[in-house]
């Protein structure tokens, strides 16, 4: 299937380009924000979305884009990243419902990319404070393996440029949503490296090089982020426990040294010390009675990374602490995911 990519600028906000870094950091968020679809039948959507005896409907829709708004507002980063999103509308309705007829440009997102493969039911969205340029998607063409490959979402490369200071650096980001595990883990852990393969493949690349940036040349700050469906102990390590993306050249095997904050977490949104706290007993994911931390930042220089949280807003949780999941049929919860935060340093060295 082919996929489908948009860029889009809400025109008001152009003006939001122009802002600086303040005190030289920026923050990402990224959440799997669980089948947020619109109010329209399109024939794509979840069973559970259109169904003769669904009930969903446009109110519901409304309320659920409003308390997404609310998280988004609180939240407050510089960069909201967002997986399972239906299309692009909804980057207009979230935009418009943050806006509340007010337009602060220090608040606002006033760019932002929209992709998914055509007929897919979800797709992933970046909303950002400052431009976004440059965007590719990278997709798996597989006919190497005994099994037909699945659909697997592209991976969305793109760039955002912070302020005309040529002192600070682009962001390199690349979103990713990889295969469930669904069919089982270990038939679907091939092609979730197959995915890897491409993101290593491409990381590598962006880092290799310089790119010219405003009126000058500057290194970028090269990181990925999204639902990797793959917890963070399932990664390969070297001798020294560094996390190894491993990509395919010129047939030759090849790796890509990644950091990843989790090694480094420590506190919860909340302010929880979490580091004397079993590696077990928290994550973003809760299934079957088992934490998993499946929701990732990936980085290619760990100096960058300032901090790292997990999101457990009140609202957001149950009492064990697990992700209040979105249910139709009672249009409570939030979603199955929590999101994750991070601050990252423009402070040249």
């Amino acid at each position: 299937m082919k996929p489908k990519l948009i860029l889009f600028f809400i025109p008001i906000l152009l003006i939001s380009c122009s802002q600086g870094v303040k005190n030289n950091c920026l923050t990402v968020t990224n959440w799997n924000v669980q089948t947020f679809f619109d109010a329209n039948d399109d024939g794509i959507e979840y069973e559970s979305f259109r169904a003769r005896s669904s009930k969903w409907s446009l109110e519901s829709y409304k309320s659920r884009l409003k308390k997404l708004c609310n998280v988004i507002e609180k939240t407050d980063s510089d960069i909201f990243i967002m997986e399972e999103i239906e299309n692009e509308k909804i980057i207009f309705d979230i935009s418009n419902a943050l806006s509340h007829n007010v337009w602060f440009k220090d608040k606002h997102y006033g760019y932002a990319a929209f992709c998914k493969e055509d007929n897919s039911s979800i797709g992933c969205a970046v909303l950002s404070r400052y431009e976004i340029k440059d965007i590719k998607l990278h997709s798996l063409d597989v006919r190497t393996e005994a099994s037909d490959s699945p659909s697997m979402r592209p991976v969305m490369e793109l760039t955002v440029c912070v302020g005309k200071d040529l002192k600070t650096k682009p962001l390199c980001i690349f979103v990713n949503h990889w295969k469930s595990k669904s069919g089982g883990e270990e038939k679907s852990e091939m092609w979730r490296l197959w995915q890897e393969s491409v993101l290593a493949s491409r990381m590598s690349e962006a880092v290799s090089k310089e790119r010219e940036v405003f009126d000058g040349r500057v290194n970028e700050i090269v990181f990925a982020a999204g639902d990797f469906n793959k917890d963070i102990n399932d990664f390969s390590r070297d001798k020294n426990n560094k996390i190894n993306f491993t990509f395919f050249e010129k047939g030759n095997n090849k790796e890509i040294e990644i950091y990843s904050p989790w090694d480094d977490y420590n506190y919860s949104c909340s302010g929880d010390l979490v580091s004397d706290v079993p590696d077990s007993d928290y994550g973003t994911y809760y299934f079957r009675g088992k934490w998993e931390k499946i929701d990732h930042f990936f980085f290619t220089d760990s100096h960058v990374v300032k901090d790292f949280k997990i999101i457990d807003y009140p609202e957001l949780v149950k009492d064990d602490r697990s992700p209040l999941r979105y249910e139709v049929y009672s249009n409570r919860g939030y979603s199955d995911h929590l999101p994750i935060t991070c601050t990252i340093s423009y402070q040249e060295e």
